[in-house]
């Protein structure tokens, strides 16, 4: 390793790729990004270009990336790919797509979940694969003879730059049902109950494993040195935690991004890069197989913010646009800091593509109860940042009744930067974070191609990487002032289950 050694980072998330060449010291030399969208066929399906998103922009983000004469591609040392998942992207034998990628936040194999929680003794959700897969191969006979292989983001793209087909133990173990963590195999007892064939699934390694080389073709597609080590990819969730410097047993992240998330670390991150997790499904979700829990998980916190801003902030995207002035998020934040705390009354629940955790409710819809005529945009905005808080507590209280272990939160994702919502959030929830603004993915998933390399040998490097620019502390007479609105809030999920449950059979009847 030299000092003109670089790693380099590949995260593709739901809006975009981000490539990130950094040197051994976490020094960022260049990054790229590549926007794109999501497919939305119908409500509560959501689809992805594989071919497009997850193949042709991350090479054409490497190419610009290398478009820099003083970037020689031979010294990139090892390459390591994060992204979007649980998804199912299917192709055919030679890795040319059949279908659209299914994502994660997609609910049209909820039947499916039913069935394998009945029949297995888990709790299972739409997030995991297994019911995705058994309803794309009940549902589609035709495309399903033709399927030979299938990928989430990361995967098909080290399976274009290397032509191998893994999986990584993190993101199995999230499958539910027909992975054996501890021994990183296939059950397939399980597998022939519900007509999987064995011979469609991937090998499986640790995160921080070399599978392959960059072939001729992948070189010439993306400027990238033939022969450079590709290692197996992993969860764009993984790679940011590790970003963060989220590594150790009880430290966790509150994620705000399109979906808002707050993971919880159970073990240390190195044994989750290293070797199949240990423990197995247990019977209870699909998460005892895996590294973290998911206490709090809400598919559209972000989005609804970014619903709210192309809806009904018209005025202060011309403002951004026109004047070149502050961001429209911002010129928002600045109305819904005006507005009390619990904005009057006015109470969201933030479910606009379902519920995932603490409960899993793929019928649950967006609902703003307790709108009066004297509630402005203002209001409606801060109640979308005041649910993100509930959210978290809320799950935090399911997940952990005696109380939370959480030893360290760190803040981070687009909606972070937000120091007001930040404030709600530890309102709310009573939680100290440290704010990390450069919690990449692909810094994360390049630090752990490092790993792979014998660079470093744990996490420890890591420390030098990590800023925190801010910290937020939980004001005590907020936190007061908020809890009639949260146990509101709490007790609108009990009444309007029923509710979500008819409104959907609605929906069914009305196509």
């Amino acid at each position: 390793m030299s000092t003109n050694d670089y790693l380099l980072g590949i995260d593709i998330g739901t809006t975009g790729v981000k490539c990130i060449l950094i040197d051994e010291n976490g020094k960022q030399i260049k990054s790229v990004y590549v926007e794109h969208d999501c497919i939305l066929p119908g409500p509560g399906l959501v689809e992805m270009d594989m071919w497009q998103n997850w193949w042709l922009n991350p090479a054409a983000g490497v190419r610009k990336l290398l478009d820099d004469q003083t970037i020689d591609a031979r010294r990139i040392r090892a390459i390591g790919v994060s992204g979007l998942y649980p998804a199912m992207g299917p192709t055919d034998a030679d890795g040319n797509p059949i279908a659209n990628a299914i994502l994660y936040s997609d609910n049209r194999s909820f039947q499916e979940v039913y069935e394998v929680n009945e029949k297995q003794g888990l709790q299972l959700s739409c997030e995991e694969l297994t019911p995705r897969l058994i309803w794309f191969l009940r549902n589609q006979p035709e495309l399903s003879k033709k399927m030979a292989m299938f990928f989430d983001a990361p995967h098909y793209l080290v399976y274009k730059l290397t032509g191998a087909y893994v999986q990584d133990t993190q993101i199995t173990g999230l499958w539910g049902a027909i992975y054996e963590s501890p021994t990183a195999s296939w059950r397939e007892d399980v597998c022939a109950k519900f007509g999987i064939p064995v011979n469609i699934l991937p090998k499986v390694y640790p995160p921080a494993t070399i599978v392959g080389t960059v072939t001729k073709a992948a070189a010439e597609m993306t400027g990238l040195a033939e022969g450079t080590p590709v290692v197996t990819g992993m969860a764009d969730l993984s790679a940011s935690l590790i970003a963060a410097g989220v590594v150790h047993e009880y430290e966790s992240v509150a994620y705000y991004g399109t979906a808002g998330l707050m993971p919880v670390m159970k073990d240390s991150m190195l044994n989750g890069m290293l070797k199949p997790y240990p423990i197995s499904e247990k019977g209870v979700t699909a998460q005892d197989g895996y590294i973290y829990d998911y206490p709090a998980y809400c598919l559209s916190v972000g989005e609804a913010v970014r619903w709210f801003r192309n809806q009904f902030g018209q005025a202060e995207l011309a403002r951004e646009i026109t004047k070149g002035g502050m961001s429209a998020y911002d010129q928002l934040n600045e109305l819904a800091a005006g507005v009390p705390i619990g904005s009057d009354g006015l109470i969201l629940l933030p479910y606009f593509e379902g519920q995932r955790s603490p409960w899993f409710d793929p019928h649950a819809k967006g609902v703003f109860f307790g709108v009066a005529t004297s509630h402005t945009r203002a209001h409606f905005y801060r109640a979308i940042l005041e649910s993100f808080g509930y959210v978290i507590r809320h799950g935090l209280e399911e997940f952990y009744p005696q109380g939370h272990p959480l030893k360290r939160v760190v803040a981070s994702g687009g909606g972070a930067k937000s120091k007001l919502w930040r404030q709600i959030v530890s309102d709310i929830t009573g939680l100290h974070q440290e704010y990390v603004p450069d919690a990449e993915g692909a810094v994360g998933c390049a630090y752990v191609a490092g790993i792979a390399l014998g660079w470093y040998k744990d996490f420890e490097n890591l420390r030098n990487w990590v800023v925190v620019e801010d910290v937020t502390e939980p004001n005590p007479d907020a936190q007061a002032a908020y809890e009639k609105y949260y146990r509101l809030f709490n007790e609108m999920h009990d009444y309007l289950k029923p509710v979500f449950q008819a409104n959907h059979k609605i929906l069914v009847q009305d196509k």
